[in-house]
């Protein structure tokens, strides 16, 4: 009962997550800026969302406190690349933000590790 809980939050958060990084300023009425570059900041900040969703749907293991760390740092990253990807795709193409993905992927790899390992 209570996994399938968290799987529905998961969903609500995935959802909610990727609305508003579509549409950032849905719950505010702050004007969004003209300038493709920080449009796509405005919008990575609801990768959180999406990360914080794709945990609470994928992950089971809720009792270790060390791979629950690293799970959620994972998940948190993989969501902001998410939104990033999301904002190249609506926004464009920039080549400071494929330095901040490439930064974000590489952070996502030793997270990765470092959840794979956790365990031991």
């Amino acid at each position: 009962m209570n996994n399938l809980f968290l799987k529905i939050i998961g969903v609500v958060l995935l959802v909610s997550g990727c609305v508003l990084t579509h549409k950032p300023n849905l719950i505010s009425k702050i004007s969004l800026p003209e300038n493709p570059y920080q449009m796509i900041e405005k919008r990575v900040k609801w990768g959180f969302l999406i990360g914080l969703g794709i945990l609470f749907i994928f992950y089971n293991h809720w009792s270790d406190w060390k791979q629950t760390v690293c799970a959620l740092l994972f998940f948190l990253t993989l969501g902001i690349v998410i939104a990033r990807l999301f904002g190249f795709v609506l926004d464009g193409f920039f080549l400071k933000q494929l330095l901040w993905l490439t930064i974000e992927i590489v952070v996502l790899i030793i997270f990765g590790i470092l959840y794979r390992y956790a365990d031991n």
